[in-house]
């Protein structure tokens, strides 16, 4: 504390030695400021320097304190989601197989679950329903129909009616069904 003390006159002392000279100067009031700011510069060399290493403070590490009712919460949501590992995964050195038998099995079983494989058959009776098969069975006679459509329609072209830049044809027009 008597250091400190020091220390804070003689800068006061010093502070005003040189204000004085500076304002008002005069030979005596230069050499009391000279003198002020030698004693000072003593002072500054008496000092000893610190040790470096001396001077730095550990920092303590903070303490976690208690968990709070929403951490504990919060650990045991997650503790009953992810539970405790069983062990070391290690691979296998089999490679699976893919089995399309089983696959197959397990889809049919899947549609037949969910009602799929009833609404599929549905559909495809009323797709059988709605287009009408033609009562053409055998090779050559397709080949006859076919023939006469053609006819059919190059007598429409005869006729005057533009059946190849239209951008509309009814089947009302048509000479034949063309759903056959």
């Amino acid at each position: 504390m008597n250091n400190q003390t020091n220390r804070t006159q003689l800068l006061k002392a010093v502070k005003s030695a040189v204000n004085a000279a500076s304002f008002a100067p005069t030979k005596g009031r230069v050499t009391e400021a000279k003198a002020m700011v030698r004693d000072l510069m003593t002072y500054l060399d008496s000092l000893e320097s610190a040790k470096p290493n001396a001077s730095k403070k550990r920092k303590r590490k903070q303490k976690s304190g208690k968990a709070t009712a929403a951490t504990k919460v919060a650990d045991k949501q997650e503790k009953a989601f992810h539970g405790k590992a069983d062990g070391v995964v290690t691979p296998s050195t089999k490679k699976p197989k893919a089995s399309v038998e089983a696959a197959r099995k397990s889809a049919e079983a899947v549609s037949r679950h969910t009602g799929a494989e009833s609404r599929a058959k549905r559909k495809a009776e009323m797709l059988l329903e709605s287009v009408a098969t033609p009562d053409v069975t055998s090779h050559a006679d397709r080949i006859v129909d076919l023939e006469a459509k053609v006819e059919a329609l190059l007598a429409l072209q005869a006729m005057g009616h533009d059946v190849t830049r239209s951008a509309e044809v009814l089947f009302s027009d048509l000479p034949f069904d063309p759903t056959c």
